[in-house]
């Protein structure tokens, strides 16, 4: 991996180690790694490990963020696997090591996001409907029809 401080040394070393253990299938370890190589600004190398770790599993979270990137927005794509079930709720990532901080009322507080694979669906759909995305136009024209205003406002 490439050091982008110029040095070496204990960081180096466990992303090293989490690299090797995420190559070896350990999703746990991946998604720190993208953790940590996200927050190490390194945001391609971040989404690179959680589509190969998460990707076929979290499809919608793996077209989210493909969109976003495809558009310049490399953060947006980072928040969309940091936010996704699969890198919020690992174990072994910095969302967990956050909350074991926290007393238990505020653990409460801090617990989970809303729907993300609700909010997800959402904001794919309405990217595909502004790239003229056809099956995308018609679900949110249907869901309007249905009485979801939000769809209905996605649409104008």
């Amino acid at each position: 991996m490439e050091d982008r401080s110029g040095s070496s040394g204990p960081h180096q070393d466990h992303l090293a180690e989490l690299r090797a253990r995420a190559d070896a299938g350990d999703r746990n370890a991946a998604g720190r790694l993208g953790e940590l190589l996200a927050n190490r600004g390194d945001p391609e190398g971040a989404l690179r490990v959680w589509v190969r770790a998460y990707g076929d599993d979290s499809p919608t979270t793996r077209r989210l963020a493909e969109l976003l990137a495809e558009g310049g927005d490399l953060s947006g794509a980072v928040k969309v696997w940091k936010f996704s079930d699969v890198v919020w709720q690992n174990p072994a990532g910095l969302h967990a090591e956050y909350l074991d901080t926290l007393d238990d009322d505020d653990r409460l507080d801090e617990d989970d996001p809303e729907d993300w694979a609700f909010m997800e669906a959402e904001e794919l759909a309405q990217l595909l409907a502004e790239r003229g995305d056809e099956a995308a136009i018609a679900e949110l024209r249907a869901r309007a029809d249905a009485g979801d205003a939000a769809a209905a406002k996605r649409l104008t």
